[in-house]
């Protein structure tokens, strides 16, 4: 075994087990012993059987659906571990919860990702791991260490195995534009700007688009899909603008609400999504491909020190 992780010890909550088996068999490890249950009334138990006195702790959690019952989880083995006297514990959290509350809209409204940061201060974890946040000044919440991953390069590789002489890469709405910039340099394809109004919460309509569409095949890049409310009007208006065939990527796959149910009937040859959710079965249709980061992830912890 690599003399560099064995003294280091991965542990999962329930939320994505298949992620954490895979980063620690990129490491050569098998996941540390844990048990972790839900009692009948809700509330959550667990218990780490696994010898970490010195030794760094790697406790593997995302923040996906329901965030409330797997952030408790993760809360309650950050604790467990530190009271086994380990060396560190570090939060690996590939899909951070409450990504999207790092600001208040009006007075009233929780900045809840700071208190997130927070709980994870108090519990007295020593630094976090994470990948793609929604937005980047959320690191100022955070009162320990922190490295945030990028799923970009994982994403361009698959990008890549296209033929891309025909592509342009079309920017969803004004946030994703300088993430979309970017990927269109590194594929070496034009970009081309949407401009959104939102319906309602989970519903945009795209009044214009900046750049011609016309008969190119079409990436669209953001950092999650979640209801896919903003991905199902960029569409419509791109094939308005007779656009051919259009594929979406992602780092995260939230897949909420109607998101399938519009998935289905969108008229979309393809959506590429990272494995930092756990996606069900029922909600993995054909158009949907998952792409792994577990080699991103094995490289941070292994790095670490």
């Amino acid at each position: 075994m690599n003399p560099v992780v064995t003294n280091k010890v991965i542990i999962s909550g329930k939320s994505n087990q298949p992620l954490a088996k895979k980063i620690a068999k990129e490491l050569g490890l098998s996941l540390g012993r844990c048990e972790v249950k839900q009692f009948s009334d809700g509330e959550s138990y667990v218990h780490i059987g696994e010898e970490v006195k010195g030794r760094i702790v790697y406790v593997v959690q995302s923040g996906s659906y329901p965030a409330n019952h797997y952030l408790m989880e993760m809360l309650a083995l950050i604790q467990a571990a530190k009271m086994l006297q380990p060396k560190r514990v570090v939060a690996v959290v590939p899909f951070f919860p409450y990504r999207r509350m790092e600001k208040t809209i009006k007075p009233g409204e929780s900045l809840t990702f700071e208190l997130v940061a927070n709980l994870f201060h108090a519990v007295g974890i020593d630094k976090i791991i994470v990948m793609d946040l929604h937005k980047h000044r959320s690191k100022r919440f955070f009162k320990f260490q922190r490295k945030e991953l990028r799923a970009f390069p994982m994403i361009i590789e698959r990008l890549k195995q296209k033929k891309l002489h025909n592509f342009v890469c079309v920017a969803p709405d004004k946030g994703s534009m300088p993430e979309s910039k970017r990927y269109a340099r590194e594929l070496g394809v034009p970009l081309v700007k949407s401009f959104k109004m939102r319906k309602k919460h989970d519903e945009a309509i795209i009044s214009r688009l900046e750049g011609d569409v016309r008969g190119k095949d079409i990436i669209i890049v953001d950092d999650e899909i979640n209801t896919a409310g903003t991905l199902a009007g960029v569409v419509d208006k791109l094939k308005q603008q007779k656009a051919r065939n259009i594929y979406f990527a992602c780092t995260h796959g939230v897949l909420s609400g109607p998101a399938i149910e519009r998935l289905v009937k969108m008229r979309i040859r393809e959506v590429i999504v990272t494995d930092t959710i756990d996606i069900p079965p029922e909600k993995m249709i054909g158009k949907i491909k998952q792409i792994s980061v577990a080699k991103l992830f094995a490289e941070a912890i292994q790095e670490d020190r």
